[in-house]
């Protein structure tokens, strides 16, 4: 069966367990690879240290509450449904999400990059594990239930992952205007965005 049909034909609850475990997986893995292998702190200079420390810095709560989740929604909302709108072999692209940011938050976490907090003041393994559930955890679900809830989106199909432009140009497979999602799709997306609020909302509350 191709995959295209697979991706917009399962059941909504199964597309999320599935991506579920492509994020969780990663995650799991690079935790391993930043804890045992590389230096605590590392990311702190990168690009995804440096947003970090922009939603980090004092603007206010509301001010740094509404700014947390704008990069959470521009992430986590507006990149997997534009990725979505491209199928590649069958595969939304927007499933890609989950595995970046597994790999991402698994470094992030294993190398204690965090640029807002620190992990090493949490004495308590359940209270800081608690905490990251109820952050980061609802942050990446949320991205998980986008990425399932917007298989339906796809307008342009590529028959490569590497080959671009030229002979290998996309088949457009429908209009912008014809995309039409379920009421079960439009409710999990409005369930993400009320887990992203939340997430944002402790994890201002955790800094301030």
């Amino acid at each position: 069966m191709h995959g295209t049909h697979v991706a917009v034909q399962d059941g909504l609850l199964k597309r999320i367990l599935w991506l579920y475990g492509l994020y969780t997986i990663p995650a799991n893995a690079s935790f391993l690879i930043g804890f045992y292998l590389l230096p605590e702190g590392v990311l702190r200079s990168t690009p995804t240290g440096a947003v970090a420390r922009v939603a980090a810095a004092p603007h206010g709560f509301w001010g740094q509450f509404t700014l947390t989740l704008l990069i959470n929604l521009s992430w986590g909302f507006i990149l997997t449904a534009v990725l979505n709108l491209n199928r590649i072999r069958g595969i939304p692209a927007g499933y890609l999400i989950p595995m970046v940011a597994g790999i991402i938050s698994g470094l992030v976490l294993g190398t204690d990059s965090f640029a807002a907090d620190d992990l090493s003041k949490y004495k308590n393994v359940r209270a800081a594990l608690a905490l990251g559930l109820t952050i980061g955890g609802l942050e990446m679900l949320a991205y998980v239930m986008v990425a399932a809830a917007t298989v339906r989106l796809g307008i342009y199909e590529y028959e490569s992952w590497w080959r671009w432009g030229g002979p290998y140009k996309p088949i457009k497979l429908m209009r912008f205007s014809e995309i039409r999602l379920a009421g079960s799709e439009l409710a999990c997306v409005a369930v993400a965005l009320l887990l992203l609020i939340i997430a944002a909302w402790r994890e201002t509350a955790m800094v301030r």
